[in-house]
């Protein structure tokens, strides 16, 4: 009786165990299938907070959603790379004046001074009329081009907006990983322009 009665509490003692097992094992596979989704739509939640932002011109919004100091570093090369490139093709401009360094002069305190939180506001608020930022016409812009955006490795994240009319308008916006699943607009790339 008492072999019997200890064999079945050992074949159900079994059978909770094989339950409690596979219990643990979908809430686990199901939790791990939840950060990973987070994880992989995680950068798509930030562009959306920039369109959002742009739209409603909330610098504070924005700003969030910004690393300044690679920004400042990616906008920067981009400026100079299309001086010295312009400054190369015209014959009028006579490259021994315009050098690297005079160039750098130049567009580094600019830079420094409007990519800042402050600095956005001024532009997104129209207080610096030499670069108004005007976003009338975006929606006709972005419906003129190709955009595609995607995963160029587990820390970066590409957007590329391409004119279908003019490509000297192409421009990529580059998000990097920030933290696990935060992501913040670290650089942007005019270089094919």
């Amino acid at each position: 009786m008492f072999d019997s009665l200890s064999e079945r509490l050992r074949d159900r003692l079994k059978s909770t165990d094989k339950k409690t097992i596979i219990t643990g094992a979908a809430v686990s596979a199901g939790l791990v299938a939840i950060v990973s989704g987070g994880a992989y739509y995680a950068p798509y939640l930030t562009l959306n907070n920039i369109k959002n932002a742009t739209e409603h011109r909330n610098a504070d919004a924005l700003s969030q959603e910004i690393n300044f100091p690679e920004l400042r570093v990616s906008v920067k090369e981009n400026i100079k790379a299309k001086i010295l490139k312009q400054t190369a093709k015209d014959s009028t401009i006579r490259s021994p004046e315009l050098t690297p360094s005079l160039v750098d002069k130049i567009v580094n305190p600019i830079v420094d001074e409007l990519i800042t939180p402050a600095g956005i506001e001024k532009l997104m608020l129209d207080k610096v009329p030499e670069a108004k930022i005007d976003l009338s016409y975006l929606e006709t812009d972005l419906n003129k081009s190709n955009v595609t955006m995607g995963y160029e490795s587990i820390d970066r994240f590409v957007i590329r907006i391409i004119d279908k009319v003019d490509r000297t308008k192409d421009v990529s916006l580059i998000l990097k990983r920030d933290g696990f699943l935060a992501w913040k607009l670290s650089a942007i790339d005019i270089s094919k322009v």
